[in-house]
């Protein structure tokens, strides 16, 4: 641990900095080797420096916090330099290992190597569904906030001498924002901001005011390659949301319909994430949807990447727009947006459950860097992403903190406590809260749920599903009522409860029984509703059970906007479960639920997907999508672990950290320290 003796002076303080910060302990006390330094390559910049092996700081100096969008855009210089910086990331030369479009090619396509790291898989460098989902990313997000900061930097540079004081100080406390789909939009808006949809915005240059086309609508590809597969994708010039006709060469996005699907959903989304605030689990079920044998997650219903799916598939649309498929979605300015949304609802949760992390588990498919079967730790290299030019790379232990990085959030800033991270998450998430009232006309998706009370209960649809059961991504929706056949409208049906997505690769259809997953649609708000309009007698179960076998039925649609029927969908089941709740006691405390819910067997026997789930008791098969002809396809030196699958420690690049940090003030002053193993 590092010492600071007294007096506490700025000199020892610095030393214990800088000297002691880490000490690094190799596992089985074998020493860390280190790689050696590769040719340095062209400085573009005094803000980051480009070497054959990428150091992700994040955004160095003082820690500031990411700001949801839309209070971003209220600051008109700092939303001013966001766009423009954005702008110049986004016209970087595609050949450039930091431009937009190799950075968001590292969670997929082209799958080609970055920042050094060799493939021992055809597939993108991301591992979803697996312990490391929500901690690969952290840097990831990390990596593109630095690189897009170095742009934002060269526009204040680029303003005359007379003003660059004024956008230096915008830009010295800037962060990347957020978009959070889940709270309530301002009154008369749509969940989906027009920041986000608008084709063009107008700008302060250097130059004066100008139109520009709005960075966050749209990537366009300079020039588009085959390397992103076949068509639709290498002839797309742009990203596009929902496309219109993904037949064609060129089309165009419906971000109408994008944003009316999202307010349709925005309230089964806002129980989702507040549901998982409120319950208590462990980190790996809340952070994963992967579920069975050694993934180390119980069976839980529903996690922050359960709903991250439904955020893709909403966005990307079953016309296959780039977010739809994991293989594309980066390349979505909206992907980042969504990202960094995530990211924060973990930050969030770590604050209310301190105790619990990430836990050893296998993965559940193979990606880039690692093969289906591996088991990864806490301390498992955070691959492609380095911590310094030597090599070094995260490990999720390095990042529990996101001021590590250079930002935090408005609700995870300083200051912050348990007390006041509940009372901010009663504010936005809570049913009922003040902020977003609906008026009641009879339609599901327009009652806002009311405030917990005494005896009540929380009703739950649970989705277990596999992964890759269709050829891509699929939804599946709830409604309490009869839903048309045709797809045409089913997304915003009057008796739309909610929506659950999967996200999957692009052509995806393989061994589906290798990677199951859990979702969950929540049914309590709805309900509320249909009491509220006499619908139903009570919210008690006998009264609910009954409602529920009559009216609830759940449809399944594909790539394509193609209705599957739900009995013909491998490894579905659906199911309806009940906990009883009691109320919080103040604002800044949650409802309690009593035990964990229980299935209402009753509810789905004989309906379609209906019939109770049981756990695979074998061994994960490992996932490998595609034909034995598919460039997918395990070759005879894939499909070997290229190391012991079953010792993390074994990976080259693995490394346990006991890590000391030293907290001074700005003039040096010893404050506190933290040690993190």
């Amino acid at each position: 641990m590092a010492s600071v003796r007294q007096p506490r002076t700025l000199l020892p303080i610095l030393f214990a900095l800088f000297f002691f910060l880490q000490s690094v302990v190799a596992a089985n006390s074998h020493q860390h080797k280190h790689r050696s330094k590769l040719e340095t390559i062209e400085e573009r910049s005094n803000i980051l420096k480009k070497r054959a092996t990428i150091a992700v700081t994040g955004i160095t100096g003082s820690v500031y916090p990411r700001l949801e969008i839309r209070t971003l855009a209220n600051n008109a210089d700092q939303w001013n330099l966001y766009l423009l910086g954005m702008q110049r990331f986004q016209a970087v030369d595609q050949s450039d290992p930091l431009s937009y479009y190799q950075i968001a090619g590292i969670h997929g396509r082209p799958y080609v190597p970055w920042n050094g790291v060799q493939g021992v898989n055809q597939g993108g460098m991301c591992p979803h569904v697996s312990n490391l989902f929500w901690t690969w990313h952290r840097p990831y997000l990390a990596l593109f906030e630095q690189v897009w900061y170095s742009h934002v930097q060269e526009v204040v540079n680029s303003f005359p001498a007379s003003q660059q004081s004024r956008w230096a100080t915008a830009a010295s406390t800037i962060r990347i924002p957020y978009w959070d789909w889940a709270m309530a939009p301002p009154s008369g808006q749509s969940d989906v901001p027009t920041l986000i949809r608008d084709k063009t915005v107008s700008v302060t240059t250097p130059s004066g005011q100008q139109t520009i086309d709005n960075p966050l609508y749209q990537y366009t590809f300079h020039p588009v390659s085959n390397d992103l597969g076949g068509f639709p994708y290498n002839t797309w010039p742009t990203t596009l949301r929902r496309p219109v006709d993904s037949n064609a060469a060129l089309t165009r996005s419906n971000n109408n319909d994008f944003a009316s699907i999202m307010d349709s959903n925005r309230i089964s989304l806002r129980d989702r994430v507040y549901n998982l605030f409120v319950t208590t689990a462990q980190f790996v079920q809340v952070s994963t949807e992967a579920t069975g044998e050694g993934t180390g997650n119980p069976s839980s219903h529903d996690s922050f990447e359960g709903i991250h799916d439904s955020i893709h598939v909403i966005s990307g649309g079953e016309s296959g727009g780039h977010m739809y498929y994991l293989d594309y979605s980066a390349f979505d300015p909206v992907f980042w947006l969504h990202h960094c949304n995530v990211d924060r609802q973990m930050a969030i949760w770590q604050v209310l459950q301190p105790d619990t992390y990430v836990v050893s588990g296998i993965q559940t498919q193979n990606n880039w860097q690692w093969s289906a079967g591996q088991v990864k730790n806490a301390y498992t290299p955070l691959k492609p992403f380095t911590k310094d030019v030597n090599g070094n790379y995260f490990t999720s232990m390095d990042i529990k903190s996101t001021s590590v990085l250079g930002y935090v959030y408005p609700e995870t800033g300083s200051g912050s406590s348990q007390s006041s991270v509940r009372s901010a998450v009663n504010s936005l998430y809570g049913p009922g809260s003040s902020s977003s009232k609906r008026s009641i006309s009879g339609r599901s998706d327009e009652f806002d749920g009311r405030p917990i009370r005494s005896g009540d209960y929380e009703y739950l649809l649970n989705i277990n599903a596999h992964k890759y059961s269709l050829n891509g991504s699929y939804t599946i929706s709830a409604f309490l009522g009869n839903v048309s056949s045709n797809s045409t409208g089913w997304a915003t049906s009057p008796n739309l409860v909610g929506s659950n997505g999967v996200l999957a690769m692009w052509g995806s259809m393989g061994n589906a029984s290798a990677v199951e997953i859990e979702g969950c649609i929540p049914l309590t708000t709805s309900l509320q509703g249909k009491v509220a309009t006499g619908e139903l007698e009570s919210m008690q179960p006998y009264h609910v059970s009954k409602y529920l076998k009559t009216h609830l039925t759940w449809t399944v649609v594909g790539p394509g906007g193609v209705v599957v029927p739900p009995d013909q969908v491998p490894g579905l089941h659906i199911s309806v479960s009940s906990c009883p709740v009691e109320p919080a006691v103040a604002h800044d405390e949650f409802p309690t639920w009593i035990g964990t819910p229980q299935v209402m067997a009753n509810v789905t026997v004989g309906k379609p997907a209906g019939a109770p789930y049981t756990p695979p008791s074998s061994t994960v098969v490992p996932y490998y999508p595609g034909s034995p002809n598919s460039p997918y396809y395990p070759t005879s030196t894939m499909s070997a672990p290229w190391y012991n699958p079953s010792n993390p420690a074994a990976e080259p690049g693995y490394c346990v950290v006991d890590q000391t940090v030293v907290y001074v003030d700005q003039h040096g002053n010893y404050l506190y320290e933290e040690k993190n193993s």
